[in-house]
């Protein structure tokens, strides 16, 4: 009987989906249309995931809102999955979530992220799918 593998990824809609709340980051950053597209388009890569599309970032101005500025929300879908992320440099804070159905290492990204938006506080939770 033949050896059953080990899969690198769970098509049923499993998966790690990691939520990222960072604050304490420079205005400048988080207004930075290009520096951000750049990260969504290079983050796939690191992570041993591969793009479905460009990422797709827009600049979010609502004059009407009592919250301040909404920044940029941008996102690229995987053939894992997807990342997106939204700032609001009013508040010097990030969210992003990162999901896959292929295993990937949390704790790299964590990593790579913190040098990125060189933040001073961060919540990161993680939510096993499927």
């Amino acid at each position: 009987m033949a050896k059953k593998q080990k899969r690198d990824f769970n098509p049923a809609g499993g998966g790690k989906h990691i939520t990222i709340d960072a604050w304490g980051i420079k205005r400048k950053k988080l207004e930075n249309h290009k520096e951000i597209y750049d990260m969504l388009e290079g983050l796939p890569a690191r992570l041993g995931m591969r793009k479905l599309t460009e990422p797709y970032l827009v600049f979010v101005d609502d004059k009407k809102s009592e919250h301040g500025d909404y920044g940029l929300s941008g996102f690229i879908m995987l053939y894992e999955s997807h990342i997106s992320c939204h700032t609001w440099p009013e508040l010097g804070y990030v969210s992003m979530d990162v999901y896959s159905c292929k295993n990937f290492d949390d704790k790299a990204m964590a990593s790579h992220l913190k040098k990125y938006w060189d933040y001073k506080k961060v919540k990161i939770q993680m939510l096993l799918r499927g």
